[in-house]
């Protein structure tokens, strides 16, 4: 996936390929999920992709 930042997100998920060190999302676009969410804590970004200095393997 190209690196592109999407503006007007704030991301703080540190662990994250695409996040910055000032909370901007590089993913270029992406998709949030779950189905049947009721509550903020059901919800989640499926795009996120371990970064390497968290444990990525790639």
């Amino acid at each position: 996936m190209e690196k592109k930042e999407i503006k007007h997100i704030h991301c703080t998920v540190e662990s994250c390929e695409y996040h910055t060190t000032d909370s901007r999302c590089m993913a270029g676009n992406i998709t949030v999920g779950t189905q049947n969410a009721h509550t903020c804590g059901e919800t989640a970004c499926e795009t996120f992709k371990l970064n390497r200095k968290n444990g990525c393997c790639e």
